[in-house]
């Protein structure tokens, strides 16, 4: 067939662009706007130079930035941990099967107001939830955890020394890098670090807990960690690291960070509320 006896109106859409701030007429890019099997949606327009589509394409740029963003640290989690963003024992604690009595029943509701609060935007405030061995501090958090996935929010959970073993993980494993990994660290959601100060602490790990808890700080992010020991306490487990300015950054930086939450054993309320009695 000649070129010269096409009839382009069958091809050509014909339908133009106008810019919905200021009505200017856009032109199409690219050659798919010369097709009429083409939907008109799939032709992309030149973006207008006034100043309310500037600000619109601004924003439209961030969201769109921030969406492959968080596509991207899910793809990493789902290679990574092999299942959902915290460990199969913490999927099954939730509020439902969280034992409360008149000892915790405050906590439980300072937890939920923080889940509220949290729902449809992340605040930068975050927790230290105390207490001794077995009061539910790990529960709390793993609720809190599954109640902010359930609001399609990006959580990681576990200990420090899991964490941290994915990042050492990276020396031997071409395919991550460490970089990634500080990089997700400090970008999701929620980071909640159970039993902090459990183990001993290496320079290397407090190294790196401190630059999470830092770029976390500076994203306005929150993390969440749960201990059984207070701000002295926790200072006295990390000088196994032998470097004392950085223990007392990283905890100053983590009380400054986040406000307290503090479990109690029922058993030893009823010991005290015995000695008052006598």
């Amino acid at each position: 067939m000649a070129l010269e006896n096409i009839n382009y109106d069958n091809y050509i859409h014909k339908k133009l662009k106008k810019c919905e701030f200021c009505g200017k007429e856009l032109e199409p890019i690219g050659l798919d706007y010369l097709y009429a099997n083409i939907s008109s949606e799939y032709v992309k327009y030149q973006r207008c130079t006034c100043d309310k589509a500037k600000e619109y394409w601004k924003e439209k740029d961030k969201q769109d930035a921030e969406e492959q963003k968080r596509k991207r640290f899910r793809n990493m989690i789902k290679v990574i941990y092999k299942q959902n963003y915290v460990g199969r024992k913490y999927q099954e604690l939730n509020f439902e099967n969280f034992i409360i009595d008149l000892n915790n029943k405050n906590a439980v509701k300072m937890a939920n107001d923080y889940i509220n609060k949290n729902k449809d935007k992340i605040l930068s405030n975050g927790l230290i939830i105390m207490g001794e061995s077995g009061v539910g501090k790990t529960h709390l958090a793993a609720a809190i955890a599954n109640k902010l996935i359930e609001n399609d929010k990006i959580v990681l959970m576990g200990r420090l020394t899991t964490l941290l073993d994915l990042i050492k993980e990276t020396f031997r494993d071409n395919a991550k890098s460490e970089n990634e990994l500080i990089e997700l660290y400090s970008n999701v959601d929620m980071i909640i670090i159970d039993d902090l100060g459990t183990e001993k602490i290496s320079s290397w790990a407090l190294e790196k807990l401190y630059t999470i808890i830092q770029n976390r700080f500076e994203n306005g992010l929150p993390i969440i960690i749960t201990t059984r020991f207070d701000k002295k306490g926790l200072i006295s487990r990390f000088s196994y690291s032998n470097d004392q300015d950085l223990i007392d950054a990283t905890i100053s930086k983590l009380y400054q960070m986040c406000y307290g939450i503090t479990l109690k054993s029922m058993k030893k309320e009823l010991v005290n509320a015995a000695k008052q009695n006598n």
